[in-house]
Order: C-alpha cells, then sequence, then structure tokens
C-alpha cells in the first residue's frame, strides 16, 4: 500500500504541484440510528456541478479549487453545467444522474425506501492538491447539513 501511495505520488508530481495525500489515522463514522425509510439524504460531489446561475469553479487554479457550490433540491438537469476540467463530460451532459443521481434518490422517495431528500445538495471540485481550504469548507457544508435535518450523504466522486 505504501509503495503503491510513493509511486502514485510521483507520478502526479511530474504534472501538478508538490501535495501530500491527507492521511486520516481514523475515520469517525456515525452509526445510523434510525431506519433508512426514516432518513433525509442529501447528496455531495466532486464533479464540479454548479448552476448556470453560479459562478464556475476554477479550473486554473494551479492547487485546485476548494470552493463548494450549492445545487437546490428542486434543480432540474437543465439548469445544471459541469465546469470540471478533469473528466469527460460526454456521459453526464446525456445523464446527470451518471454523477449526481438526483433522479434515482427521488425515486427512492417516491418508493419510501428513504424519507426525503434535502433542500440542499452540494458540489465541490476533486483534483485538490492542497486540503486545508477544502477540508474547512466540508465542514462548513456538514454543519450545513445537520442544520437541515439531513441523516445520510451520499458522495459521488468523479
Amino acid at each position: 500500500m505504501i509503495k503503491s501511495l510513493a509511486l502514485t505520488r510521483e507520478i502526479v508530481r511530474k504534472k501538478y504541484p508538490p501535495f501530500e495525500y491527507t492521511i486520516f489515522s481514523d475515520t469517525p463514522v456515525t452509526p445510523l440510528l434510525k431506519p433508512l425509510h426514516d432518513c433525509k439524504l442529501a447528496l455531495l460531489t466532486t464533479g464540479g456541478l454548479h448552476l448556470k446561475t453560479d459562478p464556475p469553479f476554477n479550473t486554473r487554479h494551479k492547487e485546485g479549487d476548494c470552493s463548494y457550490r450549492m445545487l437546490p433540491g428542486d434543480m432540474e438537469h437543465k439548469d445544471i453545467l459541469v465546469s470540471h476540467g478533469s473528466y469527460d463530460h460526454k456521459f453526464i451532459n446525456e445523464d446527470i444522474n451518471c454523477v449526481f443521481p438526483i433522479d434515482r434518490m427521488r425515486e427512492y422517495v417516491k418508493q419510501g425506501t428513504i424519507k426525503s431528500l434535502s433542500e440542499e445538495h452540494y458540489s465541490f471540485m476533486g483534483h485538490i492538491y492542497v486540503t486545508d481550504k477544502l477540508l474547512e469548507n466540508a465542514r462548513k457544508v456538514g454543519k450545513r447539513l445537520k442544520k437541515l435535518g439531513v441523516d445520510i450523504a451520499l458522495l459521488t466522486p468523479t
């Protein structure tokens, strides 16, 4: 594991600025205290999605854009753009659900699999090499979701 991490670091350093992986010695896990069908769910993505009315993520920032965008619960596909430059948008342009499965989650609500969806969902950028600000913003979003009564979050990385 350590050898592959070192190799990956060296490959990435050839193209991007020097960075260190954020390594957590423990991962805080919050056990689910109620059945899934009683839970409110929020979607989080690192897909670089944003509303057409919001500023795009800064794809030219050398160390990565650590900001985030709120996506309202009632958003429609036509309201969304992708500004992430590190993956092919072909499939997401055809179906947003491959990166941000909002329609699948709405179906789960109708089926009673989950109780409800959050009024707010959040999008970040991936390809972040200096993570201090990213972790700070993730904590802000977590606190906001908690205030909204969100029980579970589904992260869709890209």
